[in-house]
């Protein structure tokens, strides 16, 4: 008995068909991933986010590492600066001492000095400069910047830090006015009581020639008033400059500790050359 074969209008018998639903081709199967396949893959992504966030996290470490050596290595220089300008200082303040001492007694017995006040212990007075101020420009880019967070380690933070305060505090905002302001009062008074003819016929001639304060021509100055009170003002105007200027010494002195234990804190800790 023949079976029914029935043909569509596309060509294909219906046994075909059925042989097609049947016989699935492979490749259009989908298999479906286990519960392995799964946490296999959530774990190499999980590690290569982890991995990519450790080589960021280091590679941010060795950039800060490099810009926290950069300061402190500018800082280094800076503090060696104003130790060398520290010791300047307290070298003028040494020598300018006993001169003070001399002009006290110049002023205060101006008839055994013929009413004047002599050039080689005047000119030292007015021509050479005392104070220094650190510009602490390491520190306050620091400061500015954020950047006080790179350096690791506390103990020099803090002494940093301690250094920049105690300059802001006792250098900056107090004793450099009143030295400058003790100055200003024996430059007053001279100005007041004194024939400066000799004075500006010296300043123009160091001017010509070029010649630095420290080899300038010294110049006498004539006292124009002759009575005690007068004179008594003006030595004592001596004496006060001598007072501040001892002040003075006392904080460039401990500014000076500070700044050169922080140098060798730093170079230690941070394994820097020594200029």
């Amino acid at each position: 008995m023949n079976k029914e074969i029935k043909i569509n209008e596309s060509g294909i018998t219906t046994s075909e068909i059925k042989n097609m639903e049947v016989h699935h081709h492979p490749d259009l199967q989908h298999k479906k991933k286990n519960f392995k396949e799964y946490f296999l893959e959530f774990l190499m992504i999980f590690l290569a986010v982890t991995l990519g966030f450790f080589a960021e996290s280091i590679r941010e470490h060795i950039g800060d590492h490099s810009k926290e050596k950069q300061y402190l290595s500018s800082l280094a220089i800076e503090l060696q600066y104003d130790t060398s300008q520290y010791n300047h200082v307290l070298q003028t303040v040494t020598y300018l001492r006993p001169i003070l001492d001399s002009l006290y007694e110049n002023a205060k017995e101006a008839k055994r000095f013929n009413y004047t006040l002599q050039g080689k212990w005047n000119t030292p007075v007015n021509e050479m400069a005392v104070t220094y101020q650190p510009s602490l420009t390491t520190i306050e880019q620091l400061k500015s910047s954020g950047n006080l967070r790179l350096i690791e380690d506390k103990n020099v933070a803090n002494k940093i830090m301690g250094y920049a305060t105690f300059v802001q505090n006792n250098i900056e905002n107090s004793r450099i006015n009143d030295m400058n302001d003790a100055a200003n009062t024996i430059y007053a008074q001279e100005d007041a009581i004194t024939n400066e003819a000799d004075f500006s016929k010296k300043i123009d001639d160091n001017m010509q020639h070029k010649r630095a304060l420290e080899n300038s021509d010294l110049y006498n100055m004539p006292l124009l008033l002759k009575d005690s009170v007068t004179l008594n003002r003006l030595a004592n105007s001596f004496v006060n400059f001598k007072a501040r200027t001892y002040g003075y010494s006392t904080v460039v002195s401990k500014a000076d500790t500070l700044a050169t234990a922080l140098i060798e804190l730093i170079r230690n800790k941070y394994h820097l050359n020594s200029e």
